[in-house]
C-alpha cells in the first residue's frame, strides 16, 4: 500500500511541475500538496465534521446559513480523514477520484426555512472576476430536515449542492482573489457568500 501511495504521489511530482505550490486555492495539486492535504486529514481524524470543515466554510448568522467549498485539497482532506478514522491507509484510486473534483467548482449550501419543502427551487450564480456562471448541475432536498432551531423559526434546514464549470469561470481560478456565490430563494430572497481564495487551501 505504501508503495502504491508513493508512485502515485511521484506521478502528481512530475506532472505538477508547472504550476504554482503557493498555499492559495489550487485545482492542480502537486505532490507535497496532497500530501499535506492526507496529513491534514489523518491528524484531524478526531474532529467533528463541523469543525474540520471550517477553513472552507463561510458563515452568514446563525439563522441565515452557510456555505462551504470543495476544493481537491478538501476532498483528499476529507477521504483521509474517513480512511484514518476506519485505521486504513488512503488508496491511490481514492486519490484519484478526490482530484476528479478539480473539473469543476463545487458548493454545499446550508439555508432556512419554515416548511420541510422550501429548499425546491433555490437557484444559484457564481461571480468571479467580471464573469458570471451558472451552476451544470443543481441539488435541492425534497424535503428539509428539522433545524437546531426546531419547533421555533428557522424549523428546517436543507442542503443544496451546485457545482460550476472551471471554464465557465476563468482560465486560471487560482488567480482570482476571490468568488461570490449568490443563492436566491422561489420568494426572491438573497444570500451572498464571498470566499477568499486567497487563504483557502
Amino acid at each position: 500500500m505504501c508503495k502504491r501511495t508513493v508512485i502515485v504521489l511521484a506521478f502528481f511530482a512530475i506532472t505538477s511541475l508547472a504550476y504554482n505550490t503557493a498555499y492559495c486555492m489550487s485545482l492542480n495539486l502537486t505532490s507535497n500538496q496532497i500530501s499535506e492535504a492526507v496529513k491534514y486529514g489523518q491528524t484531524h481524524r478526531l474532529v467533528s465534521p463541523k469543525d474540520f470543515a471550517e477553513p472552507w466554510v463561510v458563515r452568514l448568522n446563525e439563522k441565515s446559513g452557510w456555505a462551504t467549498l470543495w476544493t481537491p485539497y478538501h476532498n483528499i482532506a476529507f477521504k483521509a480523514k474517513k480512511a484514518a478514522v476506519e485505521r486504513r491507509e488512503l488508496s491511490q484510486r481514492e486519490i484519484l477520484r478526490a482530484l476528479h473534483i478539480k473539473e469543476s467548482m463545487t458548493f454545499v449550501v446550508s439555508v432556512f426555512g419554515e416548511y420541510m419543502e422550501f429548499a425546491r427551487g433555490y437557484n444559484a450564480i457564481l461571480y468571479s472576476e467580471g464573469k458570471t456562471a451558472y451552476p451544470i448541475y443543481s441539488f435541492f432536498p425534497e424535503f428539509a430536515e428539522p433545524s437546531s432551531f426546531y419547533p421555533e423559526e428557522p424549523a428546517f434546514v436543507a442542503g443544496c449542492v451546485y457545482k460550476f464549470s472551471i471554464e465557465d469561470i476563468s482560465e486560471d481560478i487560482s488567480q482570482n482573489s476571490e468568488v461570490k456565490l449568490l443563492i436566491t430563494s422561489p420568494e426572491g430572497k438573497e444570500l451572498e457568500f464571498v470566499f477568499d481564495l486567497v487563504n483557502v487551501k
